[in-house]
């Protein structure tokens, strides 16, 4: 790898303070430290809710000038770095090296003698490089080194080699670790990250974690730009760092940038960079995790997280705090102890559940935000099976319950369902059969019992919609008659799916469209996203006339299952919509049974499919329609909104809406109401879907 500079860099003196430094001749080795005992990492992430993480190291390495290779226009780009990390950041130990003073010995030294101490178990560690890449073989057996100052062309033994930073990586105990390596090459040490850091949840950021985020491949080049003052891969991140890389995930956007979040920001705005300055070739930051990592380092954004004056806690604002507090605990959220002080951390936990209910973001317990959080209780139900939920990535763990009713007096009888009596219509000899259901107004989104938050109605106008979830064999059909390479540009090999494994914990393991597995053509297609449900979609409506076929919307698909929920408590469409008691699950679809693997599976009834079913193998609703409720989780039409009152977009998701829970879900996750965000390019064997269409 080399770098292109694209115009002239003009270099100056960086301003520095309280620092511990070395005679620097041609380059720098000092180090920053803070004196204060409390550091000022330590309050910012304990005001952002991570009490239990300490101080925060950072090495900063920069090589500008060779000897053998060419000059780089980026002798900025570390001290950017080592500002952002002091001023900004609020690191408590900070030591740059630059120029000549860039040796392996010298870093050797750093890494065993100084950081190994200094560094403990709660502690976390960053390690910033800028300069040359190269790599030696290909393939699987290609090796990546950094040139120092004095490095030969191919004499590898005078470079530092990516093995001896995994070397040197094993002797820092921090609790997490990141490289940001500001270089192209390939032989990286560790493997792809087994879980979607994008979309890491809040409970997991904390846990251990140990990536390397590079700037690019071996043919690629990494270009400086004068008017962005360095590389464009430093720019970036820096602009991610201060929030542009806060992502819309499963929180939303919560002041809190993590690694996951920063490398998907970093290959989308390298590129937009590059293309603005005309340069048309790839460059593809890539990432990979030492140690299959459990957490994943994130960067509190400062700004969100100011202290109060002198740090003291917020006055209470009403005599509920310490219900409110529990409250959100019991709900997943994380406000710090119960203390009955309305302080920084429950205020975040209030402001994370009031962006979640589409309210106001005022970080204070309001009257409404009260209500709603009554009405979020009500949907709890108590807990079943063996053990906890588990903390890992899960769909149950961070799936939103809109309604519970609950159910006074004894169950009703499981009613006899009537014949499917609805017309079908099959467009083409590869198009599934559709049914036509009737129409109608519903009303869906938050509803308090209590002085009930406004509910969204839809009038919802008759649909054609598939009698069961789309199938592998209707799947692969059009995957072999397109010959389509998916997203990634996998299809036969190489996994691009979350399936579940030991532990409860979803990781990429399978995949795409179920390749590879044992399931049978019958099976429900998973290991889609949503944009290859499109495609699929697409080819269906170049074989037919008339309406396009296409996803059903959030609202019909709720509308159908609140039918199917009424049918099984013996209720008419008028009646009040209630909640599956646990026993009765099973006759309503395929959820964690008492014979699933999950630690939250429901123990009161068992359907003998611990796994996902064969399509059709439960009870249809009155208009012959299978598996609404249960086997997979359904992407719909509408883009992810966490407030139902904004405008629907069809279009250009960035997350997408999944209904209907799957064979995975608690008891919880059976009311018609529970939807799910999950990123439009995301595969999961857990997810499917099945098509609809317009009756005119």
């Amino acid at each position: 790898m080399w770098r292109l500079a694209l115009g002239v860099l003009v270099l100056a003196a960086p301003l520095w303070a309280d620092t511990v430094w070395a005679d620097t001749g041609g380059g720098l080795d000092e180090a920053y430290i803070r004196p204060d005992d409390r550091t000022v990492t330590e309050r910012l992430l304990t005001r952002a809710g991570f009490r239990d993480l300490q101080k925060s190291y950072a090495l900063i390495v920069g090589i500008s000038d060779f000897d053998d290779f060419n000059d780089l226009p980026t002798a900025q780009d570390p001290l950017r770095m080592r500002d952002y990390l002091v001023d900004e950041a609020g690191f408590d130990h900070v030591h740059i090296l630059t120029g000549d003073k860039v040796t392996k010995d010298r870093l050797e030294e750093l890494m065993l003698d100084d950081f190994r101490q200094l560094v403990g178990p709660d502690d976390r560690f960053l390690f910033y490089w800028s300069g040359h890449g190269e790599t030696l073989g290909q393939d699987a057996g290609a090796r990546g080194f950094l040139p120092v100052k004095s490095s030969r062309k191919g004499r590898f033994s005078t470079m530092v080699s990516m093995d001896d930073i995994a070397d040197w990586d094993s002797y820092i105990p921090a609790r997490q670790v990141l490289y940001l390596m500001d270089s192209c090459f390939s032989g990286l040490v560790g493997s792809a990250p087994q879980s979607d850091l994008a979309d890491i949840t809040r409970a997991q950021l904390g846990g251990p974690a140990r990536h390397v985020i590079t700037a690019g491949r071996a043919d690629e080049q990494t270009i400086a730009v004068d008017q962005l003052g360095g590389s464009v891969f430093t720019h970036a991140l820096l602009a991610g760092l201060r929030g542009a890389a806060d992502a819309a995930n499963a929180l939303g956007k919560d002041n809190l940038v993590s690694v996951g979040e920063l490398k998907s920001y970093l290959g989308q705005e390298v590129t937009r960079l590059r293309l603005r300055f005309g340069w048309q070739r790839s460059i593809t930051p890539q990432i990979r995790d030492l140690t299959g990592s459990d957490g994943a380092f994130f960067f509190p954004i400062p700004a969100a997280f100011a202290p109060t004056d002198d740090e003291t806690p917020v006055p209470p604002t009403s005599d509920r705090v310490g219900e409110v507090q529990q409250a959100l605990i019991d709900l997943g959220y994380d406000p710090g102890d119960v203390t009955g002080v309305l302080n920084l951390r429950t205020q975040v936990a209030l402001t994370l559940f009031q962006r979640d209910q589409g309210l106001e973001e005022t970080g204070q317990d309001d009257d409404l935000t009260w209500r709603a959080i009554i009405s979020a209780l009500a949907s709890l139900v108590q807990p079943q099976g063996d053990g906890d939920a588990p903390e890992e990535d899960s769909l149950p763990e961070t799936t939103v319950v809109l309604e519970h009713r609950d159910q006074a007096g004894p169950q009703p009888a499981i009613p006899a369902l009537p014949p499917p009596l609805a017309p079908r219509i099959r467009a083409c000899d590869s198009c599934p059969e559709l049914i036509r259901v009737p129409g109608g107004t519903m009303a869906y989104g938050p509803r308090p019992v209590d002085d009930p938050i406004p509910s969204i109605t839809a009038k919802v106008a008759p649909f054609f919609i598939a009698e069961t979830e789309a199938t592998i064999g209707q799947f692969r059909a059009y995957a072999e008659d397109t010959g389509i390479a998916f997203v990634d540009g996998k299809t036969s090999d190489g996994a691009s799916c979350f399936a579940w494994q030991a532990g409860d914990k979803l990781r990429k393991t399978a995949q795409a469209f179920n390749q590879g597995s044992d399931l049978s053509d019958d099976h429900p297609v998973s290991c889609v996203s949503r944009t290859d449900v499109m495609g699929y979609i697409d080819w269906l409506n170049e074989q037919t006339d008339g309406p396009d076929y296409r996803l059903p919307t959030e609202a019909e698909f709720e509308l159908l299952l609140e039918r199917q929920v009424r049918l099984l408590n013996g209720q008419d469409n008028d009646g009040p919509s209630f909640d599956i008691s646990p026993q009765f699950v099973c006759a309503l679809g395929n959820f964690g049974d008492a014979t699933s693997q999950f630690s939250w599976r429901n123990t009161s009834c068992a359907d003998d499919h611990p796994g996902v079913a064969v399509v059709g193998s439960y009870r249809p609703d009155a208009n012959g329609v299978h598996d609404l409720a249960g086997n997979l989780w359904e992407w719909v039409a509408d883009c992810w909104r966490g407030n139902l009152s904004l405008p629907r977009q069809l279009q250009g998701c960035e997350s997408g809406t999944l209904k209907g829970g799957s064979f995975d879900d608690p008891v919880k996750n059976t009311s018609p109401h529970t939807r799910q965000s999950v990123p439009a390019n995301r595969r999961q064997t857990n997810i499917g879907f099945r098509v609809a269409r317009d009756v005119e």
